[in-house]
C-alpha cells in the first residue's frame, strides 16, 4: 500500500498507528510503503512535517519508475499508471492525487477523516472494467459469433409457411355444457333366486313329464265324464245339508229353462231323488 507525506502527517496528527489500524480496514495483513520522492518532499516542508519524515524513514520504499526526483503527485500517480499493472493500493491524504487515482480501473482508495481511515468504494471506472470482463465471460467468441451470423441469413432465405384461414370454431367458454339424461337406476337381482330363462324352464318341465300313451288318455277322458255327470246332484244335496228345502231352490235367469217344461222336471226329480 503506497502512502503519501499528507496521510502520514494525518495519522500523526490524531495519533493513528498505521501498521496496526490499515489491516484492521483490509481485513488482512498490509506492508505500507512509500516512494523516495515522498520523503524528500516530506523534508522540504521543514520542521512541521520532521514527524511525519522519520515515520517515513521506517517504512518500505518502492523503487520509483522516473529517474531523480520530481513531484509526488506525478511520481505516485506514474506507478498507478492506466491499469494498474502492479496491483498497487493507495492511501492519499491530497484531493488532486485522489482524483487522478479515482480514474485509474481496479485501484482501491483509502484515506483518514479525522482519526477514521475510511475505504472507498469502487470508482466509475473500476465498475466499467468489471462490467466488460463479464461480458467477455458471459458473451460470444467470435467463431460462435460467425457461425449466428451464418445461421440467421439461412434462416431469412428459408420460406416461411402460410397458416391456413378458415372458420372458427365457437368458444368454448360462452357455450352451455350438455347436459346429462338422468339413468334409471338398475333394478336390484334377488341372490338368492338366480335368473332362470322361460324357456329353459318348459323345456325342463317337458322333460320332467312322462310320456302318456292311448289308452291314459281315454282314461282321463272318461274321468272327467264322470266329474261332469256328478255336478249335477251335488248342488242339491249341499242345499239339503245346509237346511235349504226344495221349494226355495233358486233356478236360472235363462229363457230357456223357465218356458221348458222338460229341464223343470228334471231338476225337480233330480231333488226328490235326493230325498
Amino acid at each position: 500500500m503506497i502512502v503519501d507525506g499528507e496521510f502520514i502527517q494525518q495519522a500523526l496528527r490524531y495519533k493513528v498507528h498505521i501498521k496496526e489500524q490499515i489491516p484492521k480496514l483490509f481485513s488482512s495483513p498490509v506492508m505500507p510503503c512509500v516512494t523516495r520522492c515522498t520523503v524528500s518532499a516530506l523534508r522540504k516542508k521543514g520542521d512541521s512535517h520532521s514527524g511525519a519524515s522519520l515515520i517515513a524513514k521506517r517504512f518500505t520504499r518502492v523503487p520509483c519508475i522516473h529517474e531523480g526526483i520530481i513531484d509526488e503527485r506525478e511520481c505516485i500517480s506514474g506507478l498507478a499508471g492506466k491499469s494498474n499493472d502492479q496491483h498497487y493500493c493507495y492511501a492519499a491524504q491530497d484531493v488532486k492525487l485522489r482524483n487522478t487515482i479515482r480514474k485509474v480501473p481496479a485501484a482501491p482508495l483509502s484515506f483518514l477523516r479525522e482519526a477514521v481511515p475510511i475505504l472507498e468504494t469502487p470508482s466509475q471506472a473500476s465498475k466499467v472494467k468489471a462490467k466488460e470482463a463479464m461480458d467477455e465471460k458471459r458473451g460470444l467468441s467470435t467463431f460462435e459469433e460467425k457461425n449466428l451470423t451464418e445461421l440467421r441469413e439461412e434462416n431469412k432465405t428459408e420460406k416461411k409457411r402460410r397458416k391456413r384461414k378458415g372458420p372458427k370454431g365457437p368458444n368454448p367458454l360462452s357455450c352451455k355444457k350438455k347436459r346429462r339424461k338422468p339413468q334409471p337406476a338398475p333394478k336390484k337381482k334377488n341372490p338368492s333366486r338366480p335368473s332362470e330363462d322361460p324357456s329353459r324352464r318348459s323345456e325342463e318341465e317337458s322333460k320332467d313329464k312322462p310320456k302318456l300313451n292311448q289308452e291314459d288318455w281315454e282314461r282321463r277322458k272318461r274321468r272327467r265324464r264322470r266329474g261332469k255327470k256328478k255336478k249335477i246332484g251335488v248342488n242339491g244335496e249341499t242345499d239339503l245339508k245346509n237346511g235349504v228345502k226344495p221349494d226355495e231352490i233358486r233356478h236360472n235367469d235363462d229363457s230357456s229353462t223357465k218356458n221348458n217344461p222338460q229341464t223343470e222336471k228334471a231338476a225337480e226329480m233330480s231333488i226328490l231323488e235326493g230325498w
